[in-house]
């Protein structure tokens, strides 16, 4: 995969959404992104990689697949307190995604196929969040604060 190939996503592409939380975990996340991007990109440039540089890479997974299920149990927490209507629909898309998400870390773990890898991270998954942010919790969050949701509290997971 050549550099021309890889979508980078940053805090000035995603727009703001109407609740900070929600800002800031998509900012954390985006920023977790592009580190893994830089340990992938050193990874697929190394011929022969180490299994320092394997287990490397399968630390920053396991981070981005926390750091995923504690942003999407955040916003399934806000959906219910305010009782977004969508809630099924909204929350089904943060499972799928979070199925999609572990099938490809365990295929990465058994195999090392660093290229499925790279084609996830630097197109598949930037397409979705962009999409997802600009559609699903644009609406949740507006949905939030016209029904009482203080836009700069958090909620903890």
């Amino acid at each position: 995969m050549t550099v021309q190939n890889k979508t980078v996503l940053n805090a000035g592409t995603i727009p703001h959404v109407a609740v900070d939380f929600m800002n800031n975990t998509h900012f954390e996340e985006i920023e977790l992104v592009e580190k893994l991007g830089d340990v992938i990109t050193e990874y697929e440039q190394n011929s022969a990689p180490t299994l320092d540089e394997t287990k490397r890479l399968s630390d920053f997974l396991e981070q981005w697949l926390t750091h995923t299920q504690a942003h999407f149990s955040r916003e399934n927490e806000l959906m219910l307190e305010t009782q977004f209507p969508m809630y099924s629909v909204h929350s089904g898309e943060h499972e799928r995604v979070l199925k999609n998400m572990k099938e490809i870390i365990q295929t990465w773990q058994s195999n090392h196929d660093i290229e499925m890898l790279a084609d996830y991270v630097f197109s598949s998954w930037p397409q979705w969040f962009d999409d997802h942010v600009n559609s699903m919790d644009m609406i949740t969050a507006h949905f939030a604060v016209m029904h009482g949701f203080d836009p700069h509290a958090t909620i903890e997971k």
